[in-house]
């Protein structure tokens, strides 16, 4: 019985850390990556608190990884 409490939080700690980078690149979901990133530097340039800050900044790790699993499947990001 304890082994099983044991186990099934074990199963979902793999699920956690991979649905944040599910994301599969499309004609459609690559267009306007430029400009969300353009939009997040000029948001970045203009003043924020700690806390937009660092939600800008995750905002633009994950919009450059993206960018770059587009450009790796040869998709337009303009």
């Amino acid at each position: 019985m304890n082994k099983l409490f044991i186990l099934i939080p074990l199963l979902f700690i793999p699920s956690l850390a991979f649905s944040a980078s599910h994301f599969e690149p499309s004609k459609y979901s690559c267009s306007g990556i430029e400009k969300r990133i353009k939009n997040i530097n000029s948001k970045m340039r203009s003043g924020y608190s700690a806390r937009e800050g660092e939600r800008l900044r995750e905002e633009l790790r994950t919009l450059k990884d993206h960018r770059y699993a587009c450009k790796k499947k040869q998709f337009s990001t303009k």
